[in-house]
C-alpha cells in the first residue's frame, strides 16, 4: 500500500526507536536517516486496511475473525470507505501513518483516535498526493477546501488515479469523511485492545533482536533482509526511511510516502512472535509453499538469467499479468525475489542467498 507525498513536518524518534543516518550506495545530494520505530499504532491502522489476509498465530486469527464479525453494517462500511486499499481505490485514512511518524506521542490505538480527533482533511489529504517539488499539497487542500477551483484542479491531478475519488469525496465532504474515519478508529479500538499489549511486545522484541544488524550491516543489505525483499532505491529529496515492524502486516510489507519520507510496515520474524517455540516457523512454511509449485520454479529460473518486469514474465510465461502477479506475491511473501522501482516501473530480482538458506531451513526443520 502506497499513500502519496504530501507535506510534512520534521519527525522525532519514539520510544524504543532506533536511529542511524547513513549514505546509501546510490549518488544522493544527502544522507539518509534510518529509523527501526516500533509502536503498535501502525498496527492498529494496518489492522484496519482488508486487502490481505494477514498471517497470524492461531488464537489471533480466530479472534480477527471473531472481532471482524463482531462490526456492525455500519461500522464495517465505514472502515472500508476509510481504509480501503486494493484496485478499487484507497481510503483517507492511508494518510494515517505517515502523521503518527511525524508525532512521537501516538504510541497506543487510543493516541491514534485523539490524533485523529486534533486533525482536519488538510491534514490527511497531502498523504494522498503526488504533487510537483514546487506545490504546498497542504496549502492547496485548504485552498481547495475554501472553494478555489484552480487549486483543486491542481490537487487533483497530482492524486493518483486510485486514490483520486477519496480526494474528490474529502473536498466535497470534509465533515462526512472524518466523522466516518473517527467512527471506524473508534469502533476497532474496543476491538483490538484485546491485543495491543501482545502485539506491543512482540514488535519490541523484533527491533531489539534487529539492533546488532542496523549497526553492522550496509543500509541497502538491511533494508533488503529486514523487508524480506525490497530492494531500497534512493528518491531525490527522500531523506527519512522509516521501517516499523507489523504482526497485521505478515507476511507481506506494506508501504506509505509522504514528503522527504517513506515509511515501511515490514512483517516482524518469527523470532519475535508469541506461542511455541517448537512449532514450525511460518516462514520455512512459506518459502516450500512457494517452491512446491511449478509456475514459481519456472519463474525462478527465469531470473535467474537476470531481473525482468512483471510484463516481461508474463510474455515469457504464456500467463496473465494478475496471474503472474499472484505468483510473485507468493514469492516475494517466501522472501525468494527482491522488488526494486525504477522510473516508475517494478522489476525482479533472484534472491539466491535466501535460495541458499532452503537447504538449511529443511535440515533444521527436520532435525538434520
Amino acid at each position: 500500500m502506497t499513500g502519496r507525498s504530501g507535506t510534512a513536518t520534521t519527525a522525532r524518534p519514539a520510544g524504543r526507536a532506533l536511529v542511524r543516518n547513513m549514505s546509501a550506495s546510490a549518488p544522493a545530494a544527502e544522507d539518509v536517516q534510518l529509523v527501526l520505530d516500533a509502536r503498535p499504532a501502525y498496527d492498529f491502522v494496518v489492522s484496519l486496511m482488508l486487502d490481505t489476509e494477514p498471517e497470524l498465530l492461531a488464537d489471533d486469527a480466530t479472534w480477527l475473525a471473531e472481532a471482524r464479525a463482531s462490526l456492525s453494517d455500519g461500522a464495517r462500511r465505514d472502515i472500508r470507505r476509510s481504509f480501503a486499499n486494493d484496485d478499487e481505490g484507497a481510503g483517507l485514512g492511508m494518510a494515517l501513518v505517515a502523521l503518527v511518524v511525524e508525532d512521537p506521542t501516538v504510541r497506543t490505538s487510543a493516541d491514534v483516535i485523539a490524533l485523529a480527533g486534533r486533525i482536519g482533511v488538510a491534514d490527511l489529504v497531502p498523504g494522498l498526493c503526488e504533487t510537483g517539488p514546487n506545490e504546498d499539497p497542504r496549502g492547496l487542500a485548504i485552498a481547495a477546501l475554501a472553494g478555489d477551483v484552480d487549486a483543486r484542479e491542481r490537487l487533483l491531478t497530482g492524486t493518483c488515479e486510485r486514490a483520486r475519488p477519496v480526494v474528490t469525496r474529502a473536498l466535497d465532504d470534509p465533515e462526512g469523511e472524518l466523522r466516518a474515519l473517527r467512527r471506524s478508529l473508534r469502533a476497532w479500538h474496543e476491538r483490538f485492545q484485546a491485543v495491543e499489549a501482545r502485539v506491543a511486545a512482540m514488535e519490541e522484541r523484533d527491533v531489539e533482536a534487529r539492533r546488532t544488524e542496523v549497526r553492522s550491516l550496509p543500509f541497502l543489505d538491511f533494508v533488503e533482509k529486514t523487508t524480506g525483499g525490497i530492494r531500497w532505491a534512493r528518491v531525490p529529496g527522500v531523506t527519512r526511511l522509516i521501517l516499523a515492524p507489523s504482526y497485521f502486516a505478515r507476511p507481506y510489507n506494506y508501504l506509505f510516502e509522504r514528503d522527504e519520507m517513506r515509511v515501511i510496515c515490514y512483517p516482524l520474524g518469527d523470532a519475535a512472535l508469541d506461542g511455541d517455540a517448537s512449532a514450525l516457523p511460518s516462514g520455512t512454511i512459506r518459502l516450500f509453499k512457494a517452491l512446491g509449485d511449478e509456475s514459481r520454479l519456472r519463474i525462478l529460473r527465469l531470473l535467474s538469467d537476470g531481473d525482468l518486469y512483471l510484463t516481461e514474465i508474463a510474455e515469457r510465461m504464456s500467463l496473465s499479468k494478475p496471474t503472474v502477479s499472484h505468483h510473485m506475491m507468493q514469492l516475494r511473501a517466501a522472501g525468494l525475489v527482491t522488488v526494486s522501482e525504477t522510473g516508475g516501473l517494478t522489476y525482479y530480482s533472484l534472491r539466491r542467498e535466501r535460495l541458499a538458506d532452503a537447504s538449511g531451513d529443511l535440515r533444521r526443520l527436520v532435525g538434520a
